[in-house]
């Protein structure tokens, strides 16, 4: 196994996908990368220096949980990168995993930004849709 990239949110199942990809690389090798990504949005109302502080606020919280997760990863024995990203979640996550050849990803069924869905959440779902290599979802 090449490049395992673990797509975390801060959620409860942040934490199983960080457990499942660790799994992942032990038994098989290769390199774990630990993505979050920071969603690019400004709501109506906010003018431009009010949204770059909820920008610098959302990335400050981005630190906080990458820091935290490769903490929760060294501790299961494995050495991990951590990657902060901004854009639509699903489109950089995709777009990262084939500019950084990941052999797989692992992604949790729902996020922490929205209620849980009958099926996958739309992030989770439209990685698996255009995601070039194999997408293993956590619940």
């Amino acid at each position: 196994m090449g490049k395992v990239l673990a797509c975390i949110d801060g959620s409860e199942i942040s934490d199983r996908v960080l457990t499942q990809a660790v799994e992942r690389v032990k038994k098989e090798g290769g390199e774990l990368v630990v993505l979050y990504v920071v969603e690019d949005f400004c709501p109506i109302g906010l003018t431009e220096i009010d949204c770059d502080m909820v920008r610098e606020l959302l990335m400050k919280e981005a630190k906080v949980i990458i820091d935290q997760a490769l903490a929760k990863v060294r501790s299961l024995g494995v050495e991990g990168k951590g990657v902060i990203k901004e854009g639509r979640p699903a489109d950089v996550i995709v777009e990262f995993a084939k500019e950084e050849g990941v052999d797989e990803i692992f992604i949790g069924s729902h996020g922490r930004h929205g209620a849980k869905k009958v099926l996958l959440g739309s992030v989770s779902s439209r990685v698996v849709e255009y995601a070039t290599c194999p997408v293993t979802v956590i619940k």
